[in-house]
């Protein structure tokens, strides 16, 4: 790099790289050369390269994350404020009529429609090369095992993965405390049989999920959504819902909820606990976006912080690993025996293959390695989606800003139709989540869920555009 000039070099280098970032040659979440390597390409010092970068911190156009370098931040077109917390009342509702929702679930798996509407991984994010190797790799040493039942409480190399990986969400298990699921579904309705009976009332977040609430109508239990936002499940209204109603159980995700997003703090979790505690209530807790934090190390699950064993932990790796392999786990504690009963009842056992797989992935550090670049994935889709929103639908509209997991809550202006949105979007190639899916009662008519798991592409992006242009054209009609 030439120095024949009186501006500064290190200000010279911060210019360059900004004019790169305001062009869009580099992108909201896109990482930057290292210090180090900077230096290397363009002919000077790690001191000059450190001021440019320190520059464009406080400029707000890079951040440094720990351990991993510099990144660009994003730039919004406009601040996006976050949606509010649901007005409605905790009042008991029936499942009956929810079902006739569920056909517009048929869309998700279409390859036809662009997939802002399906919270998994893209195939481009599942390491399906590696998982090949590690599949093949059980089928030489094992063929006899492979292809049998597994019966519960499943495969005991699995649940030694389980066990050791549990300390990380500050529990430390026994492998003999595990059961291995097809999946984090078949571990919810495990945990769901344990403690409610059918009839039963199940304290629920609202926004909830769409398939929670499906297997809830399938069990015949009735709930009570209580409002949920981006701290978590509002306690006053959890107080006063089992005040006033008998509660059977809780059904709650702490981690990065899908799909507001939502992450409780310590002080809440406690509360939450002490709620329960007293009034002895079972917890179910699906911690399956647990691993997914955008940033910084795992949190703890709200089961970590249980004195009274009064959780029932579920989980799965079908959005970090793949969700056709079919793997989750549950941890039942006191109902552990009445849970491989059930399991047993249900099923003669889960795919060996499937667990074997996962639990060498495990063992061999393939896991960690591949969850750092989902991580780093996730957060970089995320921010995209949420740069591009800002961008192109209108000023009302409100974002949730979750700090891991792979969704986005959006709340519309008030008189925008998501259901007449989402026909006009699915006419033109283009799948999301509308928000009457994640009520039973039909509430979040102007909210919608839009998946960030898939990488980022013209693609996505011209349809994201799309949306926001239907989304404007009935917020001026």
């Amino acid at each position: 790099m030439s120095t024949d000039t009186e501006q500064p070099l290190y200000l010279r280098i911060a210019d360059r790289l900004e004019g790169m970032i305001r062009s869009g040659t580099l992108r909201a979440g896109d990482r930057i050369p290292s210090v180090r390597q900077y230096g290397q390409q363009q002919g000077v010092s790690v001191p000059t390269v450190m001021q440019a970068y320190t520059l464009l911190e406080s400029r707000r156009l890079i951040e440094a994350r720990p351990k991993s370098g510099f990144y660009v931040t994003a730039r919004l077109a406009r601040s996006l404020a976050e949606p509010v917390l649901p007005r409605h009342k905790p009042t008991t509702a029936t499942l009956d009529n929810f079902a006739s929702v569920l056909s517009t679930i048929r869309d998700i798996n279409d390859p036809t429609l662009v997939p802002l509407g399906r919270a998994v991984p893209g195939d481009e994010l599942i390491p399906l090369e590696k998982l090949t190797k590690v599949t093949a790799s059980v089928v030489r040493r094992s063929p006899g095992t492979c292809f049998h039942y597994d019966p519960a409480p499943g495969s005991q190399a699995l649940r030694r993965e389980l066990s050791r990986r549990s300390i990380d969400w500050g529990c430390a298990f026994e492998p003999d405390e595990f059961i291995v699921t097809i999946g984090a579904s078949e571990a919810l309705q495990l945990a769901l049989m344990a403690v409610t009976r059918p009839g039963d009332t199940v304290l629920v977040e609202s926004p909830s999920y769409y398939g929670t609430l499906s297997l809830l109508a399938k069990l015949k239990l009735r709930v009570i959504p209580v409002p949920a936002c981006s701290c978590g499940l509002d306690l006053a209204a959890v107080r006063q819902a089992v005040a006033r109603n008998k509660v059977a159980a809780m059904l709650v995700i702490p981690n990065f909820s899908n799909p507001a997003g939502g992450f409780m703090s310590e002080a809440n979790r406690r509360q939450l606990l002490d709620i329960a505690d007293e009034h002895a209530i079972p917890i179910v807790e699906d911690d399956i976006y647990g691993d997914l934090p955008h940033q910084g190390s795992r949190p703890p699950c709200l089961k970590a912080m249980d004195r009274t064993d009064r959780v029932l932990l579920c989980g799965s790796y079908s959005k970090t690993l793949a969700p056709g392999l079919r793997v989750g786990y549950l941890v039942g504690g006191k109902h552990h025996q009445r849970l491989m009963e059930l399991k047993n009842a249900m099923n003669l056992g889960g795919p060996a293959l499937s667990a074997l797989t996962v639990a060498e992935f495990l063992r061999s550090g393939g896991y960690d390695r591949h969850l750092r670049k989902l991580r780093e994935a996730y957060r970089n889709q995320t921010c995209r989606i949420r740069e591009k929103v800002a961008e192109v639908f209108p000023e009302e509209t409100r974002v949730s800003n979750p700090a891991g997991g792979l969704v986005l809550w959006l709340e519309l202006p008030e008189h925008v139709d998501v259901v007449e949105v989402h026909r006009e979007a699915r006419a033109a190639g283009i799948n999301f989540a509308p928000g009457t899916l994640f009520s039973p009662v039909g509430l979040f008519r102007n909210c919608m869920r839009l998946s960030c798991g898939q990488p980022w592409t013209p693609r996505i992006e011209s349809a994201i555009a799309t949306l926001g242009a239907i989304v404007k054209r009935q917020a001026e009609a």
